[in-house]
């Protein structure tokens, strides 16, 4: 559920007009900070930053969000892109 509520998120930035290749980056930099580990992991409710960083940077995932960010800066809606 996390990694689903990490891509929505993803979407929504995009939508906002921000530039979703940012994500993985903060992702990554909050894994430095908290220790990431396969331990971690496995006990944890939440992947790593490692992990959520490295789905968000999928070529699919990513360019889904960019697209949407293309849109959004050339003054196009991308309403209901959700549904």
């Amino acid at each position: 559920m996390e990694i689903e509520a990490d891509y929505m998120g993803l979407l929504l930035i995009a939508s906002a007009g921000y530039d979703p290749r940012v994500a993985p980056k903060v992702y990554e930099k909050l894994g430095k900070l908290t220790g990431d580990s396969k331990l971690r992991d496995y006990l944890s409710t939440h992947p790593s930053g490692k992990k959520r960083s490295q789905l968000l940077a999928q070529a699919p995932v990513m360019e889904e969000a960019l697209a949407i960010s293309r849109e959004v800066k050339s003054g196009r809606s991308v309403e209901g892109f959700f549904l």
